[in-house]
Parts: C-alpha cells; structure tokens; sequence
C-alpha cells in the first residue's frame, strides 16, 4: 500500500475512535506522578498557578470549539465518527484563519488537566503524540474534501494554515451564531473539560499523598 493510502487508512481509523484519545493519556499522566517530581505540590505548597493555567488554557480551547460550534453549518462532521460528511466548505469564521479550529480547541482542552502536572517534558511529549495522531485525521478529512471540493478547496487552503491561525485573514462568518447548536454540540466537551481537570486533580493529590504516607 502506498504511503497515501496508508496514511489515508489510518486516518479514516483513527477519526472513527479521536473521542477515546484523553483515555490513553490517563496511564501515561499516572506513570509521570508516580516517576517524577509533581509541581502541584512542591515542598508541601499548593501551586495556585498552575491551576489557574490549566482552567485559563480549557477555557480557551472550549471558546474556540464555542466559537466553531455556534457557527457551524449544518451537515458537516462536527461530532460525527462514522465517517467524512460536509455539503459545504466553510472558510469563514474561525475557518478563516485556521482549517482545523476544532482541533486546535480539541488540544488546548486534553493540554489543560497536563498542565497541572507541571512537568514540561510531558508537555512537549504530549504535544507531539498529538499531533502526530491528529495529523492522519486531518490528512484524512483534506483528501475527503479535496475530492468533494475541488478547485475551491485547494484555493483555500492557500491561504488558510491547517492548525496554528493567521489572525490577519479573518472572514466574519455570514451565519448568526445559534445558542441551540452551540449548546448541543458542546455541552459534552464542556462536561469532559470540567471533569478531566477535577479527575486529573484528584489523582495528583491521591498519589501525592499516598506517596507521602498519608500526611
């Protein structure tokens, strides 16, 4: 198989199951507590900072998916994992700057319960193991929408980065922003974002304090 198929295939995959990655990092976020040093509690003092860093960062990603979702036209993927769905291009919006603003949200979200940790390395690693399984979805999803769009696609792309904005080619979207749609969509990410940073959080100080015999 060539190595567009290939990539194609694990793509297509790998966006029927994108839901399941924050559970493969949960192992990963244990094993760093147990191996080294937490920065959330340094020398016995709670580190108020990285937690206001982790909920400024959730947030952040959950405003941009906010900000998506509200202005999403209907019969895109959205949340779908079946497969490749979209009756329209969007490149307004968010999707002006950005080809993959639901990703970018996706990151800053799963990098908000890592920041607690404090741990810098695992930040970067992280950071890479995301990336290199968001990059097959969205090889996936652009060969999909290659097809389907054609000219228009590629003309977009151009002028559009695939992950990390350019603030300067902002194109307001030509659709009001729709609460229903908004809350629909999100009100599951939002549960996840609230609930992974107080699940990571009470890891932590388990772990901590049984690390520390129980004081």
């Amino acid at each position: 198989m060539a190595l567009q198929e290939e990539l194609k295939t694990q793509g297509d995959f790998l966006f029927r199951y994108r839901s399941y990655l924050p559970f493969c990092i949960l192992p990963l976020f244990i094993l760093v507590i147990l191996t080294s040093e937490t920065y959330l509690y340094c020398d016995g003092v709670y580190n108020t900072s990285l937690v206001i860093a982790a909920i400024f960062v959730g947030l952040l990603g959950q405003g941009v998916r906010i900000w998506v979702a509200g202005f999403v036209p209907r019969d895109t993927s959205g949340r779908n994992t079946r497969e490749q769905k979209a009756s329209v291009l969007n490149h307004t919006g968010l999707y002006s700057v950005c080809r993959n603003p639901l990703y970018l949200g996706n990151f800053l979200m799963m990098l908000a319960p890592i920041i607690l940790l404090g741990n810098w390395l695992f930040i970067v690693v992280f950071a890479l193991s995301f990336w290199l399984y968001y990059e097959r979805i969205i090889f996936a999803e652009e060969s999909f929408l290659r097809v389907k769009f054609g000219q228009e696609y590629i003309d977009w792309t151009l002028k559009t980065p695939p992950f990390f904005p350019k603030l300067s080619g902002y194109i307001p979207s030509d659709m009001d922003f729709s609460f229903r749609s908004m809350i629909r969509r999100e009100y599951n990410s939002f549960f996840g974002l609230t609930s992974s940073l107080f699940v990571f959080h009470y890891i932590i100080a388990v772990i901590v304090n049984w690390q520390r015999g129980g004081v």
